[in-house]
């Protein structure tokens, strides 16, 4: 039988939102029969900390803790999925300076993390891209498992503005956080205008990126006519 759980932090205090979704989490497991942490363990590969530490109300999990702990009850995942990203939004967004709110609402609703016109040095990129990462709820581990060639070190290094922001770097952030490829051509330009140092290796980066879709959908629409064209002038001599 699983050990009685901690009580939650008061909502008072504590993160609303966070609790909230620890509520959930309780009530879903004593749906499942109260399984104790060890089974849920065993059944989902999560180590028991971290299972104890999602229903705890005080610190946000991993979306992989979180799909672990799910799974261990026998739930659907998709919703859960849905669930978790408000939370990551909801405690960001109760976090964020204003700007960073706007943008990442603005992320949400357009399903594309497009880089924001404002960053005026490498200290305000480097902020918004920690934005980014909290917006697809990634730990710097994740980032560095996600990514290429770079440790979780390095990345907290250049996200708290310890270490320089290279284009390089850039795009592996960029690509550990699943950013699309037409977006990335705006945030290396962005890099360029303020760190004028990498504004060369920016240059070499998009000259070997495909064009973005809007320009293929666009020559696609201006070149079809042509093409008929020519086939009926073909067709009449």
């Amino acid at each position: 039988m699983a050990r009685p759980m901690n009580p939650l932090p008061n909502t008072g205090t504590g993160d609303r939102h966070l609790v909230d979704f620890a509520t959930a989490l309780r009530r879903l497991r004593e749906k499942a029969g109260s399984p104790s942490l060890a089974t849920m363990s065993a059944h989902s590969g999560v180590c028991i900390a971290l299972l104890s530490g999602a229903h705890s109300g005080r610190k946000p999990p991993t979306w992989r803790t979180v799909e672990g702990y799910v799974r261990a009850c026998g739930a659907d995942i998709a919703p859960w999925r849905l669930r978790w990203q408000r939370l990551q939004f909801a405690r960001n967004t109760a976090h964020a300076r204003t700007q960073h709110v706007t943008l990442m609402r603005n992320w949400a609703a357009l399903r594309r993390i497009t880089p924001p016109h404002w960053p005026m040095n490498e200290a305000d990129l480097a902020e918004v891209l920690n934005q980014v990462r909290r917006f697809r709820g990634l730990s710097l581990r994740d980032m560095a498992r996600h990514g290429v060639g770079f440790s979780h070190h390095t990345y907290g290094n250049v996200l708290r503005g310890d270490r320089p922001v290279t284009a390089d770097i850039l795009l592996a952030i960029l690509h550990s956080c699943a950013v699309g490829p037409d977006e990335i051509r705006g945030w290396l330009r962005v890099l360029a205008r303020v760190r004028p140092a990498e504004a060369l290796r920016v240059h070499s980066l998009l000259s070997k990126m495909p064009p973005p879709r809007s320009s293929v959908r666009y020559r696609a629409a201006t070149l079809a006519p042509m093409r008929e064209s020519q086939k009926g002038g073909g067709k009449q001599q």
